[in-house]
């Protein structure tokens, strides 16, 4: 009688489970025929919009470092702009939980990433990537770190890169999507910490992101991993606002 009490109660939860999955297939097969860039029925991409996700790698700027490290500036590069359908792919990745986009995103950021490398080379090792950490509040909202999928994919495509989790977001007041430039500023700073110990002073790495707006979020990111003794190349992103 025990045993069947306890099956009873367990019936329950695997129907449940089952709902669920039931219900994320037949959420995945209706998102997968509606363009994540357009809106357009037939496939998750059509071939229009696909092709403004072509990488056209290029320098953005530079993040003075300068009052950590005399002289450092670091790189920051993108691929894409962000607008149009690009806009429109990444708030379906990352708001709306349209996690298979990551494999069409991915070539961008690798693209950055291997465009910083070959244009501003300062090591002779293979850097570890290190995504800006998504704050808390926004991962509970969307159940997954949107960067770190991107970093996993990334390396999922060129086996010589990992991903490492070294930095945490330490705020918990809402983001910054909608602020100014000196907004953006004042609500980054100490926005970071390291999450993990260093294996060694001089550690190569590039530090990855999806957007950048202000460059506010990329510049306290690189602050906090230079203090915490990593050598930061670059900075790599996706895309960049006009």
């Amino acid at each position: 009688p025990t045993h069947r009490c306890k099956i009873r109660h367990q019936l329950p939860r695997v129907q449940s489970r089952r709902v669920h999955s039931l219900t994320s297939t037949v959420l995945d097969l209706i998102l997968a025929r509606v363009c994540a860039g357009c809106g357009h029925s037939g496939s998750m991409m059509c071939d229009e919009c696909a092709a403004f996700l072509q990488p056209r790698p290029r320098f953005r700027r530079s993040l003075d470092v300068g009052d950590l490290v005399t002289g450092l500036r670091v790189p920051l590069v993108c691929s894409l702009d962000y607008r149009g359908p690009v806009r429109q792919m990444l708030n379906a990745f990352k708001d709306e939980g349209q996690r298979s986009l990551a494999s069409w995103l991915a070539p961008a950021l690798l693209a950055s990433i291997e465009h910083a490398l070959v244009t501003c080379p300062r090591t002779n090792q293979v850097p570890a990537l290190i995504p800006v950490p998504t704050r808390r509040s926004s991962r509970r909202r969307r159940g997954f770190d949107h960067v770190e999928l991107l970093g996993t994919a990334v390396a999922r495509s060129d086996s010589q890169y990992r991903t490492r989790r070294v930095l945490r977001d330490t705020r918990s007041d809402p983001g910054s999507k909608y602020l100014n430039a000196e907004d953006r500023y004042a609500r980054v700073r100490e926005a970071f910490a390291v999450k993990r110990i260093i294996p060694s002073p001089g550690t190569p790495a590039i530090l990855i992101d999806d957007i950048v707006t202000t460059g506010a979020t990329a510049r306290e990111a690189t602050a906090t991993l230079v203090l915490a003794g990593m050598e930061v190349v670059a900075v790599a992103t996706i895309a960049g606002t006009p």
